[in-house]
């Protein structure tokens, strides 16, 4: 073991940002920490000595690695309070799988007041780092916070962060620039919560434990068949998705509009670019299905830039608003379909036909999962890059087969590979 001191500016105590208590509530209704990162090789040379450097250097730049978290009574969300100094203890170990420890630090329950939000751990051989593991705490950061904390622990940059850290967030979220902010946020989604179909999915006769699963989609023709279709539509790829999405829930379920909660960076706003901290939201918006390609690729633009406008609000106003308008409509109201883009940059061409069903063959489904702790929501899909074959995606989608069943999931994810085929050539379309 190794313990790291480290003092860094920052300190304070004082409300949780916007980003924050999405994160906070996530981790507390999952129940788990939900960390990221990960066994990562160190170069050959590295010491122990050159790990605690790195390890100080995140803990001094980044407030979110000082901060846990102060409990409120009365059922009030907590307070932050960043620390000034402190120290982070590390385990050594010799000649084990890195992947072990690293799993198991994700599964050992984090105490969010009592612990740091990081675990990490220098993995050795004949008493030479060959590996570091590290894990962050997602209500720590998000994964474009993850991103510049690599780059700049690669860079060590001398000049000080730029950006508002939580705490000023939290400052300008109770100003009345932020209130403003909160209640357009609110009007747009009580008009889209006033609109929606009340019953989201049909709900399974057979009850199953594990209730909660998970499937992976890798496909390369989704993504050369989106790309044919944002070119010939010259659109964001973001919002052909988000319309392919729509898409084939409605196909799967009947239901119109179509109500989507797209995962918001909020990364494009003044002053959180490359803030390490979580900033992502799950906005709101609706998609009327039933017309064709064109006109639901422009509704899906439309629904998008309202999507993204409001994607930074106070959750626990948007919980109430979907409890009062569900009362007064006499109906519950389900808006637990998520999704998440994750995918990098994506090419402008337009692939042909051939080359789009030419991928078809190699597109696969399978469940990788089951169990009895929660998901995120009633229906949650990622799309993401899949490293290990260039250009196709991973879809993974998490179902609560409480509401879903899971060929229903199963659907969702051939429906918007067919249907984004069907979509790539105007002659294919199935929607006129």
């Amino acid at each position: 073991m190794i313990v790291i001191p480290f003092e860094g500016p920052g300190a304070g105590r004082g409300a949780l940002s916007w980003g924050q208590l999405e994160a906070w509530h996530a981790v507390r209704e999952l129940g788990h920490w939900m960390p990221l990162g990960g066994a990562r090789a160190v170069p050959a040379g590295t010491t122990i000595d050159d790990v605690a450097e790195r390890l100080r250097f995140l803990m001094q730049r980044y407030v979110t690695l000082r901060t846990r978290l102060r409990p409120r009574t009365g059922g009030a969300a907590p307070e932050q309070e960043v620390f000034a100094s402190g120290e982070l203890r590390v385990e050594v170990v010799e000649g084990v799988d890195p992947e072990a420890v690293a799993e198991r630090y994700r599964m050992r329950p984090l105490d969010l007041a009592g612990e740091w939000p990081i675990r990490a751990a220098v993995v050795t051989r004949d008493g030479v780092p060959a590996h570091l593991v590290v894990l962050v705490s997602r209500f720590a950061t998000d994964a474009a916070g993850a991103r510049t904390m690599r780059r700049e622990v690669a860079e060590r940059p001398a000049e000080p962060v730029a950006g508002l850290a939580p705490l000023a967030q939290a400052a300008w979220q109770a100003s009345p620039a932020g209130r403003r902010q909160n209640g357009g946020a609110m009007r747009h989604f009580e008009s889209v919560l006033r609109a929606m179909p009340a019953q989201r999915f049909a709900t399974p006769v057979v009850p199953r434990s594990p209730r909660y699963w998970r499937a992976r989609f890798d496909s390369a023709a989704l993504p050369l068949a989106l790309r044919a279709i944002t070119a010939r539509l010259d659109v964001d790829p973001a919002v052909t998705l988000l319309a392919l999405f729509a898409a084939a829930v409605h196909e799967t379920f009947g239901l119109n509009p179509v109500v989507v909660r797209p995962l918001v960076g909020n990364r494009f706003r003044a002053g959180l670019a490359d803030v390490v901290c979580p900033a992502v939201q799950a906005s709101l918006c609706l998609v009327d299905c039933e017309t064709d390609l064109a006109d639901l690729v422009d509704r899906a633009r439309r629904a998008a830039l309202g999507a993204f406008k409001h994607g930074y609000y106070d959750r626990r106003d948007l919980r109430a608003l979907v409890e009062r308008v569900s009362a007064e409509r006499g109906e519950p109201l389900e808006i637990g379909c998520l999704l998440g883009d994750r995918r990098g940059p994506v090419p402008m061409d337009a692939p042909s036909a051939e080359d789009v069903e030419a991928a078809l063959p190699a597109s696969r489904l399978s469940w990788v999962r089951r169990q009895d702790r929660p998901a995120f929501a009633p229906f949650l899909l990622d799309v993401e890059d899949l490293p290990e074959v260039p250009g196709a995606v991973r879809c993974t989608a998490d179902a609560d087969t409480a509401l879903i069943a899971p060929r229903e999931a199963e659907r969702v994810l051939w429906n918007m590979e067919s249907l984004a085929v069907s979509f790539a050539h105007p002659a294919r379309s199935s929607l006129g």
